[in-house]
């Protein structure tokens, strides 16, 4: 009787002790699961913030070019009263509505190239509306790029364009200088190889041959106005328009600087374009009537002034 319950204490005891560390066995398990599924899910977590924040910044980076080209109004010609001007065909009807969509960019202003358009070149207000475009041999004067974007001057005027359109359309100042330099180099070179006037036959005279010892002007020097011509010939004009030339605007009016290629015609551009502007006056009814400039230099292509108005 006494084995009996003896073997009872201990069979108890040993059943109780195998339990204790089962229990035990299956606390430290679900620890170890638990402590285990905390860590992968903070790693996770961890990736997950960093993929957050890279497409964060990369929508970032390009929220400002997506902006902007978002809010671009392709209009058809067929949607535009289309005027035209020495410069350009536009509908500047469309240039003072709406808000300035470009006035948030930072343009960047180094490394600028100007142009000479070739072709049309589609040109934007600073509402982002297509007003038209350029008309062919226009400078395109550069103020600033931003991606396919161009702030450039169409004479007084500030218009957008996509560098795209005007590189499709156009040819830089340097590249136009050049083909005019060699058209002159190759036109002096065919004046150097003409029979000279003494030797034609006398039976094929030649009419109004200036006397020898006379000398010809150069075709180089005759294509092109000297600085005073050209300066000359734009107060002329310009005065001929109505615009009165008046010195006092010196001590208190708006001004601006410009110059003038020196190739004929391109002052009397210069004064159409000018009595244009002059027409539009502040572009709210308020034409402007008078002018004064001073020449500030010059050199072989242009020369430079600063000109004032009301």
């Amino acid at each position: 009787m006494k084995n009996n319950k003896l073997y009872a204490i201990l069979t108890a005891a040993i059943m109780a002790l195998a339990a204790g560390c089962g229990n035990t066995e299956d606390t430290s398990r679900t620890e170890t699961i638990m402590t285990e599924g905390s860590a992968s899910e903070t790693v996770e977590m961890g990736k997950s913030d960093v993929v957050d924040k890279e497409m964060a910044e990369s929508e970032s980076s390009s929220t400002e070019a997506k902006g902007i080209n978002s809010m671009i109004v392709e209009k058809d010609d067929s949607e535009l009263d289309l005027k035209e001007y020495y410069y350009s065909m536009e509908d500047r009807t469309f240039c003072d509505t709406g808000e300035d969509i470009f006035g948030s960019i930072r343009f960047d202003e180094t490394n600028l190239t100007n142009y000479v358009t070739t072709g049309k070149v589609p040109i934007y207000a600073q509402n982002g509306v297509r007003i038209g475009y350029t008309n062919e041999n226009v400078d395109i004067i550069v103020m600033g790029t931003y991606e396919d974007w161009c702030r450039f001057y169409l004479y007084k005027d500030i218009r957008y364009a996509r560098l795209s359109d005007i590189e499709a359309n156009s040819i830089t100042m340097d590249e136009r200088d050049a083909i005019a330099e060699e058209a002159s180099k190759q036109e002096q070179a065919s004046a150097g190889t003409e029979i000279p006037v003494e030797n034609v036959p006398a039976e094929n005279p030649v009419a109004d041959v200036p006397p020898v010892n006379e000398p010809v002007e150069s075709s180089a020097e005759s294509n092109k106005y000297t600085p005073e011509e050209a300066m000359s010939i734009y107060r002329s004009l310009m005065e001929a328009g109505g615009i009165t030339w008046n010195p006092a605007l010196k001590d208190g009016g708006s001004w601006g600087t410009g110059w003038i290629y020196l190739d004929k015609g391109q002052a009397e551009w210069a004064a159409s374009a000018s009595l244009e502007s002059f027409a539009m006056g502040d572009s709210v009814g308020n034409s402007w009537t008078e002018f004064y400039f001073e020449v500030t230099g010059s050199d072989e292509e242009a020369v430079y002034y600063t000109i004032w108005s009301p």
